[in-house]
């Protein structure tokens, strides 16, 4: 045998055993690479199943405005009815066929109530005709449900939201989502949608074959499922690796999930915008943010342009590129027109309009002032704990917009006037409104510049209060009917006071005037200095301090010093309301609080405020000191009021201190208590006095909202008991003061005496009535 030959017959035994070792080398390595992909398939399927079974998303926590409600039972007005469907976003139009719409018929109004998530339960929208007779609201008729009812409520706008991780989004259900919506952004991005498995070859080649010609990218092959798993689960970078698992995704997704699940999530998903460093996703807040409505209340040139901007959110930015983003609107309306989903005519009518977009989107913006006040309220009644669980939750605030509007505007027109009379550019404010009933705060201002989430000095500028002091050391003195009533007589002559280790004070009138002595009531009502200090050390200091703090200033440091009862010590605005929201409510004490209800995302209550009121001090005394505070605006410090607000019978305290450095004044009418500061941060003078100064803001919110005439509710133990001119009893008198009757007196009985007012009482100099009527009366300050 040949060399060669041998050689062959090698080469025939050797190659099978080549091929059958590379068969099994490739039947390994394929089992290698199945086993890998299974594992790596189990991991992206355990990776999306993580997330799309769980939370997807860290949720902000949502917060609404007041929830309002609308009763026969508050005899409403036609107009206040029309005032208050426009201040909650309601549309006045001729035809009803969207939620938030409404329409005039005769002495009707029907109004398309839009649906909502309430606290104690969801309720559907509503079809509701309001009936009027004598221009009252008298009968509500549900034509849905065929019936009649007695209120219903209106769905609170969306204020803020809270802990987004630089995220924020609306996430609601797809049912909640119009038809129009899905079927135009299936048209535009994705209309194999309902048919391929989550990738779409043809779209992929259609798109491959456009870029080509194009010589450039013009066109994405990317099916809703893939732009979903890039969102959700990848990066943006443009790599193979990327592409390849986001097509492997997709099919795991597609398989895993039904396509209306896949639907809403990227519904609620897609990137949509930019809010400084918060990104805008999905479409519900997307509309909120452009449009200042819910998805559900938008017109289809306003769906059609969100559709257009998925394509490119940056590039299509109403605000920023307006043109780039009225032609793509266009786009996908001539898609639809193309498509039959709308007519021509139709199309020419919404290609005409124009944007209308709303002023540059501020969901987490506005408000900051009432927002850092509920914040500090949510870490004061839940802790820091249970703030961080919050995620998704909604919490429903104690906001008025209505009121909160006008508050803003009240303090930045008033005090821009005031910067230029004065010539003092430097005056700053603060304003706080709370519903004294309940404790709800309605309105909070930090300053002048009213978007800037900057110093809030409603809630963290502590000044000297001054006068603002007075109504408690009275309320103090007139819990002791045995010594004070509104008529006792009160020294009013310069006093010295020594203080051990101190000077001896000499406190002073702010006029420098001085008399005989003055009832009790007309020292307050004229804010004298020397009568309160008279007052404030008969009571005693320690008396004084005990009932302001149950009053609602038992965390404020109040100095056990004569002084303190010249307001010589530092509290803030909102400090000030809690003691003036307790004599409002006549002795009741109630929290302040900017949080109504916290729900969870299921509805879940969380929490409720409670509304129960602690009865910290004599109702008698509180009656009392709120009749001497109507004196106070009808011939005091604050009777400029009268002119314009006569009818209202409001009551109201002024302040200032030392140069004028601080101004104050606290109005009450018949449901708000408001507090208003006015100086300046650096402590320097501002040339005003409380009623020329913080009263003038006050008077400029009067004029912006509906406000309630007062009307003192009288306890039973009070009697109107006639007095002279003097303050002697005069049974026969035309003038009556409320008197306490703590042990069933009858002061108009012939034997009827009392010790601290005898009928043959010395007339007391300063209370003449007719005197203080041509006389004007200027604020008391203290040293």
């Amino acid at each position: 045998m040949t060399t060669e030959n041998h050689e062959q017959e090698e080469n025939q035994q050797t190659n099978p055993r080549k091929r059958r070792a590379f068969k099994m080398f490739l039947l390994k390595a394929g089992f290698t690479a199945t086993v890998l992909a299974i594992f790596y398939g189990g991991y992206l399927d355990w990776q999306i199943r993580s997330k799309m079974d769980g939370q997807i998303w860290h949720l902000p926590a949502e917060v609404y405005s007041r929830i309002e409600r609308v009763k026969i039972a508050d005899n409403l007005a036609f107009d206040e009815v029309i005032r208050i469907l426009l201040d909650n976003e309601y549309r006045q139009t001729t035809m009803v066929a969207a939620p938030g719409d409404f329409k005039l018929e005769d002495d009707t109004i029907v109004v398309l109530r839009r649906a909502f998530p309430f606290p104690d339960k969801p309720e559907p929208q509503r079809v509701l005709r309001l009936r009027f007779s004598d221009n009252k609201l008298s009968r509500i008729e549900d034509l849905v449900a065929v019936q009649a009812i007695d209120e219903f409520r209106l769905a609170p706008k969306l204020i803020a939201m809270l802990e987004s991780d630089n995220e924020d989004r609306l996430a609601i259900p797809l049912q909640n989502y119009p038809r129009l919506l899905i079927d135009a952004l299936i048209l535009t991005e994705d209309r194999r949608f309902y048919e391929h498995s989550g990738i779409n070859p043809i779209g992929i080649i259609r798109a491959l074959i456009a870029n080509v010609r194009a010589g450039q990218t013009v066109q994405g092959g990317s099916t809703l499922t893939q732009q979903l798993v890039k969102n959700l689960f990848l990066s943006s970078e443009r790599t193979i690796t990327r592409k390849a698992n986001e097509a492997l995704m997709s099919l795991i997704l597609d398989w895993r999930y039904n396509k209306n699940r896949i639907l809403e999530t990227y519904l609620n998903e897609i990137y949509l915008g930019q809010n400084g460093d918060t990104q805008i996703h999905g479409f519900e807040l997307a509309s909120q943010f452009y449009f200042g409505r819910s998805i559900r209340e938008i017109s289809l040139d306003q769906i059609a342009l969100l559709v257009g901007m998925v394509k490119g959110p940056s590039l299509y930015n109403p605000w920023r590129n307006p043109q780039n983003a009225l032609e793509r609107r266009n786009v996908v309306l001539k898609l639809m027109l193309d498509h039959q989903m709308i007519g021509g005519e139709l199309y020419e009518l919404l290609s005409k309009r124009p944007l209308g977009v709303q002023a540059k989107g501020q969901i987490s913006r506005k408000y900051p002032a009432f927002i850092q006040t509920l914040q500090s309220d949510l870490r004061r009644q839940l802790g820091d704990l249970k703030i961080s669980g919050l995620l998704g939750a909604r919490i429903f605030t104690t906001m008025d917009l209505k009121q909160q509007e006008q508050s803003e505007k009240a303090v930045v027109n008033t005090v821009s006037k005031l910067q230029v009379t004065t010539k003092n550019p430097y005056l700053e404010s603060a304003m706080i409104v709370a519903d004294y009933h309940t404790g709800e705060i309605r309105s909070v201002v930090g300053g002048l510049q009213t978007q800037y989430a900057g110093f809030n000095r409603a809630l963290m500028a502590k000044r000297q209060i001054g006068s603002l002091v007075k109504p408690s050391i009275y309320l103090a003195a007139l819990s002791n009917p045995e010594q004070f009533r509104l008529n006792t007589p009160i020294n009013n002559q310069p006093i010295t006071i020594n203080i051990k280790g101190s000077p001896p004070w000499q406190p002073r009138n702010y006029d420098r005037k001085y008399s005989g002595s003055v009832m009790l009531m007309d020292a307050l009502a004229r804010s004298l200095n020397i009568p309160t200090v008279n007052i404030g050390m008969k009571v005693g200091l320690k008396n004084v301090i005990d009932t302001q703090k149950a009053m609602g200033w038992d965390n404020v440091e109040i100095p056990k010093v004569p002084a303190m009862l010249l307001g010589a010590y530092t509290i803030s605005p909102y400090d000030v309301t809690k003691l003036y929201q307790t004599i409002a409510n006549q002795g009741g004490r109630i929290e302040l609080t900017t949080i109504d209800s916290i729900t969870d995302r299921q509805g879940n209550l969380i929490y409720q405020h409670d509304k129960t009121a602690k009865q910290v001090v004599p109702q008698e005394a509180a009656f009392q000191t709120l009749f001497a505070m109507q004196k106070t605006v009808e011939r005091g410090t604050a009777r400029s009021l009268q002119n314009d607000y006569v009818g209202l019978q409001l009551a109201g305290k002024t302040g200032t201190t030392n140069d004028a450095r601080d101004t104050w004044f606290v109005g009450i009418d018949g449901r708000n208590v408001s507090t208003i500061w006015l100086g300046r941060d650096d402590n320097g003078e501002t040339k005003l006095t409380g009623a020329s100064g913080a009263l003038q803001i006050y008077k400029d919110y009067l004029n912006r909202v509906y406000i309630e005439k007062l009307k003192l509710q009288k306890p039973a133990t009070i009697k109107w008991v006639g007095i002279s001119q003097y303050g002697s009893w005069d049974c026969g008198s035309s003038r009556t003061i409320p008197v306490w009757a703590n042990k069933g007196q009858s002061f108009c009985s012939s034997s009827a005496t009392d010790s601290l007012s005898p009928t043959n009482q010395s007339p007391p100099s300063g209370s003449l009535w007719e005197v203080l009527d041509n006389i004007p009366i200027e604020e008391a300050k203290p040293e």
